[in-house]
């Protein structure tokens, strides 16, 4: 991995590893950051603001289920993370949060936003 600083908020780093996106993703502590990052599933730009460490959220279910979500985060890859761009409705179609669970592919990361710098992700193979 190397990176380039371009100026004192703007950090250009070629092919990094997952474990160093998960770092720079972390480093957003409890605010919130922005990441960019390629879909698996259709290859389109996905743009999200996220929060780490969230707890018994007001809307948004927290993942479920008999896996350990950790172990299949780092086995895969990805980071499970609170998105606080999606919209949750009631049964009448009002507003009454926002926030669900996603999941980021750390090999797509394009762009990370955490505690006032940008980390640009410049990857070969990686077609936006």
């Amino acid at each position: 991995m190397k990176s380039v600083k371009t100026n004192k908020d703007t950090v250009i780093e070629f092919e990094s590893s997952p474990e160093r996106v998960r770092q720079i993703m972390e480093s957003v502590g409890s605010k919130i950051g922005n990441v960019h990052f390629i879909k698996r599933g259709n290859g389109k730009l996905r743009k999200m603001s996220y929060r780490l460490h969230v707890r018994n959220p007001k809307v948004g279910n927290a993942p479920t289920g008999k896996r350990d979500t950790r172990a299949t985060n780092l086995s895969n890859d990805q980071m499970t993370v609170y998105s606080t761009n999606d919209v949750v409705k009631d049964k009448d179609g009002n507003i009454i949060g926002r926030g669900a669970y996603r999941t980021v592919p750390l090999e797509g990361v394009v762009l990370v936003v955490a505690g006032g710098k940008v980390y640009e992700i410049q990857r070969s193979g990686l077609v936006i």
